[in-house]
Parts: structure tokens; C-alpha cells; sequence
């Protein structure tokens, strides 16, 4: 008799933090199963309205055929012409340059290339939750930043300044305790301006001082701007590279998923740093087929009569949004770019609560603040992915059932009447 294999989990599974979306996933596939429709504005993923008219007529036969070299070096060379239009930004060499066909694979690559097991790992929180997760499978120690309102979501640096570094060291060698590697300084932080959940910005002031401050003790710093391509009121998002020495000591993740809904972006900076990233993703032998990187040639190419048009639609849902929250009575920050809105909550609820009861309630799912770490909480993010008509049938809805959890409630004389 074959016995079953009992195999546990590794340890850096088993440090991964629980998340809030699996429950809300299963309470999803509930309603659904009930024949509810439910309207998802929890997950960024854009619909098919933001990319039909720029798609490519592709030859099949390059559908799956991989990306041959000729492809690929002319992948890089629109991608520094872009960025010469876009930012400004003079790319000195194609292994500057490092195109992608997934965001989160090449988070982990990049760790994977740049870290040894036990180095420390700073992360805002709140934030994406894959900075976290993928520095945990990579064996880093992970070391919070807490971003407050009141200080418009940008991190204290001097939370992790050198003073306060040797005062920790030295409290711990003479107490005997044994020094963990987050008793040194960390080896990477990770910045995302456009914020992603909070939409707070980060202006050239604060981009210099992130680079002086990196300067001084030797920090990688990697800014997440795949917000930048997404934004309103004639605002123009600003790149961490346009900072005198930035390119020194830091590197920066571009992507055209949230405004297009298509896998591509890239990785700019040192080529010291960039090849790291690019010899794990040659080791697992990544696969990009030549349609793949067709596509991107064409947004490249066609950005300028791309992004005004996706610009007006987010506008569009976004001032929507906006107006139905303000009726709601909801305190919410009025975004400047990034496809999300950050709502603060009826102090009464937890997010993960909340968002749970206004799923059940009315249908419309939402991402409760808690699981973008400890400091979102008190908050929802709600996203822009769909057209401005479900973002309104999916106000109409949370009005309708608004009255739960209203902290004073008055019903009108109809209602009494009902």
C-alpha cells in the first residue's frame, strides 16, 4: 500500500502574512454562485475599452515564436526614446534597460539577484503587498516604514538614520542580546510614488533628499512608478531619475498595466544593478514571445495618442467617483494620478470588516486597507478599472444600503412608511 507523501511547507511560506482578499475572494464566489452580480472594484485590471483601438494585427506564426535579439534591442532603443520624451532621461546603453512581461516575477527576480539571505529590506506601509511577500521568499528581513496622513504618506528616513541605528546596535550588544541583520542598515528600500494604496505623491524635494540620504549610508533605492502614466487635472508625474545622482544609487519600475491592462513594463538604472536583475531572469530562462514584444513596440510608438485618451477615461471614472462619495458623505483624497481612491472609513468598522459587509450588502467589492499593512488601517482603496457606468450603478448601490452604517440615522417618512 502506497502511503500518502506528507511534505510541509517551507519556512518562508509559512512567514508569508495572512491576507484579507482570500476571504473576500470566497465571499465573491458565493454571491456569484447565487446569481448576485458583483461589482469588482477591488483588484486593478483594466478593462478592454483601454486598449482595443491600438492593438496590432499580429502574424500568427509570431504568436508563439519566442523573441529573437534583433526584436529585443529594438524593444530597448523605444524604450530610451520614450523615456527621452516622457522624462527627459538620457539612457547611455541598452543594458541600462530591462523590459518585462510581469511585474511581480520581476520584483522577485530583482531581490533574487541583489539580496543574500538575512539582509534587511525596508517597505512603506502601507503598500503593495507584493514588496513584502516577495522579499520574504527571497529569505530578507523585511523592515516597516509607516506612512501617516498628517504627513501626506511619505516614510521618515530618520527612522532608519545612522544615529539611530548605532544607538539600536549598541543597546543590543550591551543588553547580550544576539543583533539580528535588521540591527544594520537595510540594503534596498522600496518607494512607489504615485502612491499605491494612498495616490500621495512624491515631489522633487523629497526625491532629493531620498537620494542624499541613500548616498550617505549605501542603500539601493527602487521607486515603483507604474502610477505615473495615469493622471488628472493637468498634473505631470515627475521620475525619481530626473534627480541630480539618482542613477547612482537607485533604479526605477515603469509600467503600462494600469493604464492599458497589458503586462509590460521596465526596469531602468545602473547596468551593474540591471544585469543582477537580468542574470536571474536568464538562469529560470523567462520566455517572451515576439508578439509579446510587438505589442509593446506599438505603445511605445503610439504613446501620445495612447495615454490622452486613457487619461480622459480615468478622469471620467474618477471624477464619477469622486461626486458619489461626496454625496455618500465619505471622506476621500481626491488623486492627482494612479488609477485608485483612498477612502477613509466609519470609525466604527475595521477595513476588513467593512469591506466585508459592504460585499455582502451591495455587492461591490473593495480592498480593505489592513491588507496593505498595519497603517492602512481605517481605510478601503477603491479602483478605477471600470467604465464610469458600473462605478455608478455600484454608488447606487452603497447608497441604497448607506443607512447601515451611517453613525446617525434618520429614516425619511417614506421609508417609515415602507
Amino acid at each position: 500500500m502506497i502511503k500518502k507523501v506528507i511534505i510541509e511547507k517551507s519556512d518562508r511560506l509559512q512567514k508569508l502574512p495572512p491576507t484579507p482578499f482570500v476571504e473576500a475572494k470566497r465571499i465573491k464566489q458565493g454571491l456569484m454562485r447565487r446569481k448576485v452580480e458583483v461589482i469588482d472594484l477591488s483588484e486593478l485590471n483594466p478593462d478592454p475599452s483601454l486598449r482595443d483601438f491600438f492593438i496590432p494585427s499580429i502574424d500568427s506564426k509570431e504568436i508563439f515564436a519566442p523573441v529573437n535579439s534583433d526584436v529585443w534591442i529594438e524593444l530597448k532603443t523605444e524604450i530610451g526614446k520614450w523615456l527621452e520624451r516622457r522624462y527627459d532621461l538620457k539612457v547611455k546603453s541598452e543594458k541600462e534597460i530591462l523590459p518585462f512581461f510581469s511585474e511581480k516575477k520581476m520584483i522577485y527576480h530583482f531581490l533574487l539577484g541583489l539580496l543574500n539571505p538575512g539582509e534587511a529590506v525596508a517597505v512603506t506601509d502601507p503598500c503593495d503587498p507584493i514588496y513584502k511577500r516577495a522579499s520574504i521568499l527571497a529569505d530578507a528581513e523585511v523592515e516597516s516604514l509607516p506612512l501617516l496622513e498628517r504627513n501626506d504618506y511619505l516614510p521618515n528616513l530618520g527612522a532608519l538614520s545612522p544615529s539611530q541605528r548605532r544607538t539600536k546596535l549598541r543597546t543590543s550588544l550591551l543588553s547580550g542580546s544576539k543583533v539580528s541583520p535588521k540591527a544594520g542598515f537595510p540594503k534596498i528600500l522600496f518607494l512607489n510614488y504615485p502612491h499605491n494604496p494612498t495616490t500621495s505623491l512624491a515631489d522633487s524635494s523629497f526625491f532629493q533628499e531620498v537620494v542624499r540620504w541613500a548616498g550617505e549610508i549605501n542603500v539601493l533605492v527602487i521607486n515603483d512608478a507604474s502610477g505615473n502614466e495615469i493622471c488628472y487635472d493637468d498634473y505631470i508625474p515627475i521620475s525619481l531619475l530626473q534627480t541630480r545622482g539618482a542613477r547612482k544609487l537607485a533604479v526605477e519600475k515603469f509600467s503600462f498595466f494600469p493604464s492599458t491592462g497589458i503586462e509590460f513594463g521596465f526596469l531602468v538604472g545602473g547596468k551593474g544593478i540591471v544585469s543582477g536583475v537580468e542574470s536571474v531572469e536568464g538562469v529560470l530562462k523567462e520566455r517572451v514571445s515576439k508578439s509579446s514584444a510587438h505589442l509593446a513596440l506599438e505603445i511605445l510608438k503610439n504613446y501620445s495618442q495612447i495615454a490622452p485618451k486613457n487619461n480622459l477615461e480615468f478622469t471620467s471614472r474618477k471624477e464619477v467617483l469622486m461626486k458619489g462619495l461626496s454625496d455618500l458623505g465619505w471622506k476621500a483624497k481626491k488623486p492627482k494620478a494612479g488609477p485608485f481612491v483612498w477612502v477613509k472609513i466609519p470609525p466604527k468598522y475595521s477595513s476588513v470588516g467593512f469591506a466585508r459587509m459592504l460585499l455582502r450588502k451591495t455587492g461591490v467589492l473593495v480592498s480593505p486597507g489592513f491588507g496593505f499593512g498595519e497603517y492602512g488601517e481605517g481605510y478601503i482603496r477603491i479602483a478605477l478599472n471600470l467604465p464610469a457606468d458600473q462605478i455608478q450603478k455600484a454608488l447606487a448601490r452603497i447608497e441604497k444600503h448607506s443607512h447601515i452604517w451611517q453613525r446617525r440615522y434618520k429614516p425619511t417618512k417614506a421609508m417609515m412608511d415602507d
